[in-house]
């Protein structure tokens, strides 16, 4: 999982990189504009995982990851997109908007806004976009085809994205088939892509008791509101002494936490676990995985062998205490391939290949 990280210079995007990533990158390089990339992979936090680590103790220990990329900033709202070409690579993007007042950090719009500034951020989404569709849609026409993918006429589909975005609709907006969305795939179109904004308000809002200034939420859209600050100086504190400052400041829970939490609900993405004592592993699927697609995330010869999947909740699982305490306790079941996996399930795969 790829999050590619966006953000005006001086919006605490780096800061934010170093949070997410527990990372030490330079914030003045990006703050100047140097068109850098710091890339940084995170262990995703699971308090389930975590007990069944404790529980089992594996040989080897393996929480699912997330890449996160700090791309170059954004130079401000323009006639055309300035942003990085690694954005395309990301599964969803992370917008950062400044929500703090602070008259020794320059804004580079003189005046903070985080509706406008992610208003403006997408805007340039949109624009990258709009340059794609209209490269591709005169090269069908000059050619007089109408091209095919799947089934699906390319021409009229890409007239239709064309004309979403020309109305400031983001194409993660627009109902499509699922034959529709393959055809799209192919060109890495951002703005259908799902998006996160982050508003990095000052420490006295940490807790979120200020006042929102957020853009509206909408279908594969959520806003996330953070103290980079706050949390830069959460995460050099252990124990009791973190303990005690996140209640001081009305945090409840970290940042790190709420933007992977948000994070997998915008990608519709969950986890299920595998446990033993050589290896207890989270793995990412997508929500309705059934079982047997779930097994070819372990191994593909566990999928074409596939024979049952032997299920259990985490959640179960830990009250039991143990596998054979669970299995006396018939917690255990045993599903088919058409098995949808829920979020926090044990499997364990029965195969012949």
């Amino acid at each position: 999982m790829r999050i590619g990280i966006l953000g005006y210079p001086q919006s605490g995007k780096t800061t934010l990189f170093n949070v997410l990533a527990k990372a030490h990158a330079s914030t003045g390089a990006f703050a100047s504009g140097s068109g850098g990339v710091n890339i940084g992979t995170v262990q995703v936090p699971d308090p389930r995982l975590e007990a069944l680590r404790d529980m089992f103790r594996p040989k080897k220990y393996t929480p699912a990851r997330i890449e996160y990329v700090d791309l170059a900033g954004a130079e401000g709202h323009k006639k055309e997109a300035l942003l990085p070409q690694q954005i395309t690579a990301s599964d969803l993007i992370l917008l950062v908007v400044r929500d703090f007042e602070d008259p020794g950090v320059h804004h580079p719009r003189g005046s903070v806004d985080p509706v406008r500034d992610a208003g403006d951020l997408a805007d340039e989404l949109a624009l990258k976009d709009m340059a794609v569709l209209e490269g591709r849609i005169e090269r069908l026409r000059k050619s007089k085809q109408v091209g095919a993918k799947d089934g699906v006429s390319e021409l009229p589909l890409l007239e239709r994205c064309l004309a979403a975005l020309e109305e400031g609709r983001p194409l993660r907006e627009l109902e499509l088939t699922s034959e529709e969305e393959k055809t799209l795939r192919g060109y890495q179109l951002v703005t259908q892509k799902p998006l996160l904004v982050v508003c990095n308000v000052g420490e006295g809002d940490a807790g979120g008791n200020g006042p929102v200034k957020a853009p509206p939420e909408s279908p594969k859209m959520e806003t996330v509101r953070i103290s980079g600050k706050a949390e830069m100086e959460i995460a050099e504190l252990e124990g009791d002494e973190q303990r005690d400052f996140m209640e001081l400041l009305g945090i409840r829970e970290s940042g790190l936490a709420r933007v992977i939490r948000a994070s997998y609900r915008l990608l519709g993405v969950c986890s299920f676990f595998t446990v033993g004592e050589d290896e207890v592993r989270a793995w990412t699927i997508g929500r309705g995985t059934r079982a047997v697609e779930a097994a070819g995330t372990i191994h593909s010869d566990l999928q074409r062998g596939f024979i049952r999947a032997e299920v259990i909740p985490a959640a179960d699982l830990l009250e039991a205490g143990s596998l054979p305490r669970a299995k006396e306790k018939h917690l255990m079941r045993v599903e088919g391939k058409e098995y949808v996996v829920a979020d926090g399930d044990v499997l364990n795969i029965r195969f012949n290949v």
